[in-house]
């Protein structure tokens, strides 16, 4: 029999999840996601910008003020500095492909306490879950700059993804109103398992 105290606790939790969700539903509306976005077939510079006006929308809403470092930012650090690409995805999301060197964000908790003198560069399909994350690891004193653009930045600028360590242009794109992936690529959808199960056949690329 579950206590009451921890029900309590249960019905705040999925209450608070509730209105979080219902505020980035919002947000991604007023930004106009799968609204007036690029045409099928657009050229590559037509969906880059439109990531960046997505991903800027969203930092305005949602986390302003939250520091944050670009691709080509990352790939110019100084090399003296320790750093880590942490990816904040689904696991179903990761399991299609992950940054090269990035570790999850279970791994990161896990071993926080090592990572305490690094700079954090979390990352998702474009900024807002990492975004949000951002600001979450600042509040513990953690050194922490959000990827801009994330995943779908990242594959504008021409670079790899890994599997299993093998590279791969295979991304999962969260869902087909962000396939706004350039050429060269293949956008992949796929659904959580129901109750945290493992993740089921192989996922189809989107249309």
């Amino acid at each position: 029999m579950t206590p009451p105290g921890l029900f309590q606790r249960w019905r705040v939790a999925a209450a608070l999840a509730a209105m979080a969700a219902a505020v980035v539903g919002l947000a991604l509306h007023w930004i106009g996601v799968g609204r007036g976005g690029p045409a099928a077939g657009a050229a590559d510079s037509a969906l880059s910008a439109e990531v960046g006006r997505r991903y800027g929308g969203m930092k305005r809403l949602l986390f302003p003020g939250q520091p944050e470092m670009s691709v080509a930012e990352w790939l110019a650090r100084p090399k003296d500095r320790p750093a880590v690409l942490v990816d904040v995805r689904e696991p179903h999301e990761r399991r299609i492909s992950m940054l090269p060197g990035a570790i999850t964000k279970e791994d990161f908790e896990r071993n926080s306490a090592r990572y305490r003198s690094w700079v954090v560069v979390p990352y998702c399909t474009i900024g807002l879950r990492s975004g949000i994350y951002t600001r979450e690891l600042r509040g513990q004193g953690f050194e922490v700059r959000n990827l801009a653009g994330s995943a779908l930045a990242w594959a504008h600028a021409g670079l790899p993804f890994e599997t299993r360590g093998k590279a791969t242009r295979r991304v999962h794109v969260f869902n087909a109103d962000w396939n706004l992936l350039p050429r060269g690529y293949e956008p992949v959808v796929s659904q959580a398992p129901p109750h945290g199960g493992e993740v089921g056949p192989e996922t189809e690329p989107v249309p």
